[in-house]
């Protein structure tokens, strides 16, 4: 069995294999081992257990190797193919045994009992390859490895939510993980399963706040595509912050692929988007082409503000208006004082400088952000392009608006790749706009700025210098990617749209004349005063034909699309 990302990353065997999967809750109970090797990892590993090259294994060489201690055989257990299936424990050990008789019957491997199923199936493994790795490097020398600490360890369980990550810990798991740290007192690098649950565990911990009771998690609900639904009612469009009264003015966006965000460069070149112009005139085409703050690429935050995502992730702990502790030193004191973190960094008095402690913080955190928990491509979309599924005809013309310039010019902003239909697109170039975003007035009373507050947005960022006239980065915010978009309200910098199907319209008003489009269907009102009405991207929003009703039902169809398979339920809330 392999991995999710990498084995989906080439369409499975058959589509009767795919459409098996969509029935295996209905069909797995009544199935023969067999049958559920072919169902769950067939799609990986065909009939005879052969792999794919160096990406997935080939059972008949691995698989008794690593059925020959403990942490190889937990690896089998844990990896997505088998952990995420929908059998019981008991019908998995099943599986894996006969797995074993049939693949690694030489090596008379100990059969799997339901138990040690059941013990290794729960606790999360984020880079399967990586895992995998450096199992493989023990194999030379497997018989003095059994006597030794290992070099990996299982991660420890995926906290369910902020508020349950201490009892979600699995004391165990992280005694094994320590085995190589806890004997010397000067930091030694982190391995890559290491970071991935040392940044997992840091991602859950409310103890990580002022008042200790918020975590990353808070704000970016694993739940809800890493975004804040909180935000829609009690915080009308912003996330409260760890005093209970705090509230910033912007809107928590989905950490989901958040990783893939180059690093902030003001002189980006990069071709990205749509190679085909909108149609524009003359005079819009020069503004464009002398505009500096086009060539602005990259960072993290609304406005760009942090150069690298080791960078952003410190941020929050020690915004006033988020986790709110004093700086990044007390960050790092309640690191080094809680047992939680002892197998990753040793106890209290080990000597780890404080640099070293805040580096280690910042590279897992980042990790995890990396990881396929954050980076599954796995939704409609991805299985589409990759030829696993068939798109309906309402989602095929959605497709086709999207991409087009003719139409939508959605592309010449939501796309990374110069190519229509890339595999793995992000659907964000990743540079900063002007969009007329109407201001929110709820969220400015809700937290004390008032109605003549207006956020500069990209003008904030203290990278940009002198040599950029304000009125053209003025109200500029970074554009978004559109993954998970339709599970992630709400929507726009500051939150002031709750429904996908508002941000839909907002857009469609610049290209329609007359009072048609004008009324915000939220509020049954003209479209609000924009955040910043200087310097609005109009040559880049008007120009394109109005989109019709059926139009934008296709277009929100295909938006629907690009839903991670685990959020597609919530597109029925």
């Amino acid at each position: 069995m392999a991995t999710a990302t990498r084995c989906l990353d080439r369409p499975l065997a058959t589509l009767s294999l795919f459409l098996g999967l969509v029935f295996a809750p209905a069909i797995a109970s009544s199935a023969t081992p067999q049958f559920n090797y072919l169902l769950h990892c067939g799609g990986c590993h065909i009939e005879d257990g052969s792999g794919m090259g160096d990406i997935v294994p080939d059972l008949n060489e691995d698989l008794g190797y690593f059925a020959s201690f403990k942490e190889g055989r937990s690896y089998l257990v844990r990896v997505p193919g088998a952990a995420h299936s929908p059998l019981s424990d008991a019908d998995l050990a099943e599986v894996m045994n006969w797995m074993l008789r049939t693949f690694a019957a030489a090596d008379d491997p100990t059969p799997y009992s339901e138990a040690e199923v059941t013990a290794n199936r729960r606790v999360r493994m984020n880079d399967v390859h990586a895992v995998r790795k450096q199992l493989l490097e023990r194999k030379d020398d497997a018989t003095s490895q059994l006597t030794t600490a290992p070099q990996t360890s299982p991660a420890a369980p995926a906290p369910v939510g902020p508020t349950q990550a201490a009892e979600q810990e699995a004391p165990d798991q992280l005694a094994a993980l320590s085995a190589a740290t806890s004997t010397t007192v000067m930091p030694s690098p982190l391995t890559t399963e290491q970071k991935l649950a040392f940044g997992e565990a840091l991602f859950f911990d409310t103890s990580l706040s002022s008042q200790g009771n918020q975590a990353c998690a808070s704000c970016h609900d694993p739940g809800r595509a890493f975004a804040d639904p909180r935000s829609l009612t009690a915080g009308h469009g912003a996330s409260i912050g760890s005093d209970g009264s705090s509230i910033g003015q912007r809107n928590a966006p989905s950490l989901t692929y958040v990783a893939t965000t180059p690093v902030f460069t003001l002189q980006d070149m990069t071709p990205v988007g749509s190679l085909q112009a909108p149609r524009q005139s003359a005079h819009q085409t020069a503004a464009m082409a002398t505009s500096g703050a086009d060539k602005i690429r990259g960072g993290f935050f609304w406005d760009g503000r942090e150069t690298t995502l080791e960078e952003q992730v410190l941020s929050p702990f020690v915004n006033s208006k988020e986790m709110g502790l004093r700086d990044l030193s007390d960050l790092t004191s309640r690191v080094m004082q809680s047992q939680r973190y002892h197998p990753f960094l040793g106890t209290a008095d080990s000597q780890w400088p404080e640099s070293a402690v805040l580096t280690a913080i910042a590279d897992s955190l980042a990790s995890y952000l990396r990881s396929d928990t954050f980076n599954s491509y796995d939704s409609r979309y991805d299985r589409f392009v990759r030829g696993e599924i068939s798109a309906t005809t309402q989602e095929v013309v959605g497709m086709g608006l999207f991409f087009s310039p003719s139409f939508s010019n959605c592309a010449s902003c939501h796309q990374a790749s110069t190519m229509a239909y890339a595999p793995r697109e992000v659907f964000s170039n990743h540079r900063y706009e002007n969009i007329g975003t109407p201001i929110n007035a709820a969220l400015l009373s809700n937290n004390g700025l008032g109605s003549d507050f207006r956020d500069a947005g990209l003008a904030m960022n203290p990278a940009l210098g002198s040599e950029f006239d304000n009125t053209d980065v003025n109200g500029r915010f970074k554009v978004p990617s559109l993954r998970n978009v339709a599970v992630s309200a709400p929507y726009m910098h500051n939150g002031t749209f709750n429904k996908l199907d508002t941000v839909m319209r907002f857009y469609n008003h610049y290209s329609e004349s007359g009072d048609s489009g004008q009324i915000n269907p939220e509020t049954d009102q003209p479209w609000a005063a924009s955040n910043n009405p200087d310097g609005i991207a109009t040559h880049k929003l008007r120009g394109n034909f109005p989109l019709s009703e059926r139009q934008l039902a296709a277009l929100t169809a295909f938006l629907r699309m690009l839903t991670d398979q685990r959020y597609e339920y919530l597109l029925e809330d």
